[in-house]
């Protein structure tokens, strides 16, 4: 789970902006919080959070920060190469051109804190610290001096000085040389296959981010193995009311060459196209599976969505459906792997193409499907009407807009005095909390 994440000089985030999975001291109502374990005691997490603010506050910038994060943290770097940060264009001159993203999380029971600062060309500082009964321990700090040597201490609780892992970590500590200084060091543990490293990458790895240009991927492929999914989605498109009652997989050879100049595809496309032997490829929802056998055949796999037209069923295409039934089935596999994988999740825009009820009835039912797991949801939305306290903790809710040098900023909705039966939406639009469009007047 994600207890805290810190992050300064990305896009429009300049000064440090922490955001917090900790429920506020004062709040009373546990219906949302998850309860973990830790060494250092039994800890209340909050299950949900969710942004809100002006067009161009911010609310992207943050997910791509996690996004960015994670890539760099998985993927790494090749050596020699910039660090490819978006860093905040206001010249912030006590921030050095540096930028930092560092996260609390917990995983397998233990208490971890990673995080990392660079700049455009190289990695600055990075620490992993393991939380004991007491405090934080670190496991590895690094950090680069003004005459850009590069130290990495690896202390006694990553391991013992004897043992595989820490021989191994000792001569990888020693590897990085000044065009690998770019480089994470926990991706090189990882990549040289160091459980305690891989296990924490893994954790990132799993971070589910979603925007609202994101598709599932090969989710034709997956429905045709996995007819519960399939179902799944179908049931809950009907449940909301999108005129699908029912979706079916349809899967058939064909000739590709045929298909390709019948939907009029370009030559170039054609062409590298046919360059995949073996693989998939998506057209405009249409997955085609290429394997390179004796009969050389494609194979071509497509959703199909059952309505019913005047008492008769009717099958559109992927394509055919609203932006707002396409949204949904974006999200919906969200919810079918909550309570039986433990996922994060980060959703910008989760209302896009939605009405109020939908995006409500996504956020309860990962709310009431997750009861008894440890997943979370992190979303962005427009919609002020999901503000509703009776329907969210205070502390779930974070506003945050631009300061007067343009960078964005970040507050707990617990922050602010909530008298009881309070209209706090219109309150809200009032401006009573901040994070509210500012219309100027005609000049």
């Amino acid at each position: 789970m994600l207890l805290k994440y810190i992050v300064s000089n990305f896009k429009s985030i300049g000064h440090p902006m922490e955001f917090s999975m900790f429920p506020t001291a004062g709040g009373t109502d546990d219906r949302f919080l998850r309860t973990i374990q830790t060494k250092a005691g039994v800890w209340k997490i909050l299950h949900r959070g969710g942004f809100f603010g002006p067009n161009a506050s911010g609310k992207s910038s943050f997910i791509e920060s996690v996004e960015f994060a994670r890539d760099y943290i998985v993927n790494g770097q090749k050596s020699g190469k910039g660090t490819g940060i978006n860093q905040f264009r206001g010249e912030l001159e006590d921030l050095r051109g540096v930028s930092l993203f560092q996260f609390m999380f917990w995983l397998d029971g233990e208490v971890y804190e990673y995080g990392f600062s660079l700049d455009r060309h190289q990695v600055h500082e990075e620490w992993l610290m393991q939380m004991t009964e007491k405090d934080f321990v670190p496991l590895f700090t690094r950090a680069t001096d003004e005459n850009g040597r590069t130290e990495i201490e690896i202390e006694s609780g990553f391991g013992r000085k004897d043992s595989k892992d820490r021989i191994l970590a000792d001569v990888l500590r020693n590897s990085i040389q000044e065009n690998q200084k770019n480089q994470l060091f926990l991706y090189k543990l990882h990549d040289n296959g160091i459980k305690k490293a891989e296990s924490i990458v893994e954790w990132f790895r799993n971070l589910q981010i979603i925007f609202p240009e994101t598709r599932v991927q090969a989710l034709p492929i997956r429905m045709e193995a996995d007819e519960d999914l399939r179902n799944y989605i179908g049931k809950m498109l009907d449940r909301m009311d999108t005129g699908v009652y029912e979706i079916s997989v349809a899967s058939r050879e064909i000739d590709f060459h045929e298909l390709a100049e019948r939907l009029t595809l370009p030559k170039e496309i054609v062409e590298e196209i046919e360059e995949v032997k073996n693989g998939i490829v998506n057209l405009a929802g249409r997955y085609f599976i290429f394997s390179e056998n004796k009969k050389k055949r494609t194979t071509m796999i497509q959703l199909k969505f059952n309505h019913r037209l005047n008492h008769s069923a009717v099958q559109f295409d992927l394509d055919e459906e609203s932006d707002g039934t396409q949204r949904l089935i974006d999200l919906l596999p969200m919810l079918f792997t909550v309570g039986r994988n433990p996922s994060i999740y980060f959703v910008d825009e989760i209302d896009r193409s939605l009405h109020t009820k939908l995006s409500q009835f996504l956020l309860d039912e990962f709310a009431e499907s997750g009861e008894d797991g440890y997943n979370q949801i992190i979303f962005t939305a427009h919609d002020v009407n999901l503000i509703n306290l009776r329907r969210f903790r205070q502390d779930e809710i974070w506003f945050i807009e631009k300061n007067h040098v343009g960078e964005s900023t970040l507050r707990p909705f617990s922050d602010f005095e909530v008298k009881e039966n309070q209209d706090t939406l219109k309150a809200y639009l009032s401006g009573r909390f901040g994070a509210v469009p500012m219309i100027k007047g005609v000049y």
